[in-house]
């Protein structure tokens, strides 16, 4: 039996190629459009209390979409697609009381809620005194929808009315999303 030797040209990447057809199905931008925000201080709430997260600081913002002014603090669609969003939001006590509950709310254009995620600690103590909920999904968008994340934190403390939206240097509370396909 003989072997075969094969051999292949490949291309040479330096060529410069001359292309008269049209591109289809090749994604738009995606990819282009994305950010990451942060919480970058403690955020006081009211106990059990839908309240507007104040991602204030941003770690990315491809193409300067998301707007981190008081009383706005969110990401705005430039263009439709399918977008992917994620967030974690991290309630805090001051330990002298339990967290029941922490919820993240993903909000559209202010009202609908498009995710919703708790994370149920059912204490009766004073531990935990941190609690997480996160999202993760994908939404697809029109331009100039816009995504906001709320917060609300059930304590088991009487007479506490206020609890914390927790960050630090550990970014525990943050807010991201990228555009991962093109609508034609």
């Amino acid at each position: 039996m003989a072997l075969i030797k094969a051999r292949s040209r490949g291309i040479n990447l330096a060529d410069t190629f001359a292309f008269t057809g049209t591109v289809s199905g090749a994604g738009g931008n995606a990819g282009t459009e994305a950010f990451l925000a942060i919480l970058s201080s403690n955020q006081s709430v009211s106990d059990n209390t839908a309240t507007l997260v104040a991602f204030d600081t941003e770690s990315y913002d491809v193409g300067s979409n998301y707007t981190n002014t008081s009383s706005n603090y969110k990401y705005t669609c430039p263009s439709a697609g399918k977008y992917r969003f994620y967030a974690q939001v991290s309630g805090a006590t001051d330990g002298s009381y339990a967290i029941n509950n922490s919820f993240a709310r993903l909000k559209k254009n202010g009202s609908t809620d498009i995710c919703f995620n708790s994370s149920p600690t059912h204490q009766n103590s004073h531990a935990p005194d941190t609690a997480q909920a996160t999202i993760d999904i994908t939404v697809d968008c029109s331009a100039n929808d816009y995504f906001q994340i709320y917060a609300s934190i059930n304590s088991t403390g009487s007479g506490h009315s206020v609890t914390n939206v927790y960050s630090d240097s550990s970014r525990r509370t943050w807010f991201g999303g990228y555009k991962i396909a093109w609508v034609p």
